[in-house]
């Protein structure tokens, strides 16, 4: 063991002074000149980056470093904001409109040709701003050309394009004509009459399109001797334009409104019928006049039904009375039971019509009024039969006959004069939700 030790002493170290020798390296190197003591400590930093790196750690970044600014807008936000300005272009609310279609129209790209679309309908149909439109109508064309609605789009531009000039020259005309649009139905009728004509006297392209559609809103008001003055006008101060052609075929539908059957065919087959879409607009006017013949004469047979019935009902009564002994001629014109059985039924019909449908509520009062008077007259009848105790069987059966011949005409008539045929006509073909 002496000789080990002895052996280790000279140049080896044992054990402990190996461990020495570890803990007093520190200290080595803290007396050791600074430049290598700098060296010791970029090579440690440099081998815990080296680690780090290889460990695939990332590095810490500085804390006043700013966060990337996001450039788009997430899936669901972009959604959002989507229906949010459909909502808001769809909606009566011209400030929400106005906001709607500035936030859509700012120069930026990216944006959704759909949303553009319906903000140029919105400035067309509730702003009145063709030139507004037009430039939205332009930016779909030129940033989306392969979109869903790029066609549709440049269709609408050229048609406003003419309307509002080549330079934009006529465009305050243009606006003028789209205001009257759309806020004549709140003006009075003079002031609309005199706006629209003189937009249709003004020198610009637009003045054929002013003259038709003063037309056909003096038509929709009912006053159809204007209408056909504004329609005549517009064939002759245009002849051959497409403003034309509508305007014969809106006197065609003012002589089928005022039920001038034979004028309304003979405007009708004056009528182009060079492309497949004109010859179904005056084949539906000639079948429009034909119907109306036809009903026109079922009306007239409605009345003289309707007549009929209350003639025969008021002579069954008249010579019932006449042949009742005088004493018990008192109270032949007294309510029977008939109608106090119906009067009751027909004030609630009558009732729930006024309370829940408006529309149809005049024809259900004069059905049911005619038809409790029907029944009037035919109960009193009978009962002055029967107090005279004559036969009634034969007579009872004349009466029913009488009673449904006259509701049914006045069924016609009611629902013919207030306009619910067509109406009735469609429910009937395909259900109450048609």
């Amino acid at each position: 063991m002496e000789h080990c030790r002895a052996r280790a002493r000279p140049g080896l170290p044992g054990r402990r002074d190996h461990r020495r020798e570890l803990v007093t390296r520190p200290r080595d190197i803290a007396r050791a000149p600074r430049s290598t003591a700098v060296r010791a400590a970029i090579a440690v930093l440099a081998v815990i980056a080296a680690v780090a790196e290889a460990r695939g750690a990332p590095s810490e970044a500085p804390r006043d470093t700013p966060p990337a600014p996001q450039t788009a807008p997430r899936p669901a936000e972009a959604a959002a904001a989507r229906t949010a300005l459909l909502d808001a272009l769809s909606s009566d609310d011209r400030g929400r409109i106005e906001r709607a279609v500035a936030a859509i129209a700012e120069p930026r790209g990216g944006a959704d040709p759909d949303v553009m679309f319906a903000a140029a309908r919105a400035c067309e149909d509730k702003l009145g701003d063709p030139g507004r439109a037009l430039a939205l109508y332009d930016r779909i064309a030129a940033e989306h050309p392969s979109a869903r609605v790029a066609t549709a789009a440049v269709r609408r531009a050229a048609a406003l394009r003419e309307l509002v000039g080549p330079r934009g020259e006529t465009a305050a005309l243009a606006r003028e004509l789209a205001q009257l649009i759309a806020h004549a139905d709140a003006e009075p009728a003079d002031a609309v009459i005199r706006r629209g004509d003189q937009l249709a006297a003004a020198a610009w392209p637009g003045a054929p399109r002013a003259a038709l559609w003063l037309g056909d809103w003096l038509r929709r008001a009912g006053r159809l001797g204007d209408a056909e003055a504004r329609y005549a006008a517009v064939e002759a101060r245009w002849p051959g334009s497409p403003e034309a052609r509508d305007a014969l075929r809106g006197r065609a539908g003012c002589a089928l409104d005022a039920h001038d059957w034979s004028r309304a065919e003979a405007l009708a087959a004056r009528l182009p019928a060079v492309e497949p879409a004109d010859r179904i607009v005056r084949d539906d006017l000639l079948a429009d006049a034909a119907r109306g013949r036809r009903r026109a004469g079922w009306y007239l047979a409605a009345w003289l039904a309707l007549a009929a019935a209350f003639a025969a009902l008021a002579g069954s009564l008249t010579e019932a009375v006449l042949r009742t002994p005088r004493g018990a001629r008192r109270g032949a014109l007294r309510p029977p039971i008939e109608v106090g059985f119906l009067a009751p039924v027909a004030a609630v019909l009558v009732g729930v019509a006024f309370t829940a449908h408006r529309l149809i509520a005049p024809a259900v009062a004069e059905i049911s009024a005619g038809g409790v008077a029907l029944a009037w007259l035919s109960g009193a009848a009978l009962e002055r039969l029967r107090a005279a105790g004559r036969p009634r069987r034969l007579r009872a059966t004349g009466h029913i006959v009488a009673c449904l011949a006259g509701v049914a005409a006045l069924g016609y008539i009611a629902v013919t004069r207030d306009g619910l045929l067509e109406a009735l006509i469609e429910t009937v073909r395909f259900g109450p939700e048609a």
